[in-house]
This record gives C-alpha cells, structure tokens and sequence, in this order.
C-alpha cells in the first residue's frame, strides 16, 4: 500500500513508513515543481521561461526517484529491524526463563534500541522489573504496553497488573 501511494505522491509512503519529515519534504518538493512542469508545458507556456520548466521537470523527476529509493531502503531498514527485535524477544524470553536477570536487562536494552514502541518488549521488561521488586519500573513498563498495545494480547495483562499492583 505504502509503495502504491509513494508512486502516485511520491514521500507519502515515507510518512506512512515513520519518516514524515523526508517524506512531505519531498512531496513539497514534487508537488511544487511538478505545477511549474505543468504551467510551463501545458497552461501558460509563453508566460514561464523555458529554463525555468526544464529546470523543475529535472527536480520533479529527480524528487520522484528520490522518494522510490528512500523508501525502498526504509522498507528494507524496517523489516531488518523488525528481525533484530524478534531475536531479543527471544532472548529476553529464553533469559527470563531460565532466571538470567542480567542477560534479560541486557536483550532488553538492545530491542529497546531497535524499537522502543514494541509493546511486548514493554510487557516484558515488566516481568523483568516485577521479579526485581521495582514496583516504579514495572508500573512505567505497563504503561509502555498500554501506550503501544492495549488493544493487543499484552494490554489485558498490563491492566491486571495495575490494578493488582495500584496505580
């Protein structure tokens, strides 16, 4: 969906794809000098110097590729970010069963880098903070899961934890 709107508008799919910024700059960038194109060529020829079309027909162009790239290679980043987080969740799991506190703070840290908005990452570093005994830390970890996921299956989890722990 995001690559059919990026070739339609080129940088919407980059702010679908969590780079909003790059992606309305280069749909500002597009649009404009796309009107300019059209102006040139099509409506008031006579009015608008042919160096000025020529030159934004070249960054219209150049704004279209520009934006098939970058989102490519954000799609690329976030599916291998996507991979790194699903090997900590793994590790954190297989460290908080077998009581490995350490290892389990240590995966943690590591998806958090990746992707600081993983709602079971959060849930877990809850268990991680309960087993501790840092009531403060676990009740900011359930938050993080009902910020990022409370519609998800670690949202009623959080919830029960709350309101056995207290608010």
């Amino acid at each position: 969906m995001a690559w059919l709107l990026n070739v339609l508008l080129p940088g919407a799919g980059l702010i679908i794809r969590r780079r909003e910024w790059l992606g309305f700059s280069l749909a500002l960038v597009f649009g404009i000098n796309g009107n300019v194109v059209l102006a040139g060529r099509l409506i008031a020829p006579a009015a608008i110097p042919a160096w000025l079309t020529l030159i934004a027909t070249g960054l219209t162009c150049v704004s279209w590729v520009s934006a098939q790239v970058l989102l490519r290679r954000q799609n690329l980043l976030l599916a291998h970010r996507a991979e790194g987080v699903s090997v900590a969740l793994r590790e954190v799991t297989s460290a908080l069963a077998y009581d490995d506190r350490a290892a389990a703070r240590l995966a943690l840290e590591s998806g958090f880098a990746m992707d600081d908005e993983n709602a079971e990452l959060h849930m877990l570093r809850a268990r991680l903070c309960e087993m501790e005994g840092d009531d403060d830390g676990m009740r900011a970890a359930c938050h993080g899961v009902l910020k990022f996921g409370r519609d998800g299956p670690h949202g009623e989890q959080a919830s029960r934890l709350l309101t056995r722990r207290g608010p």
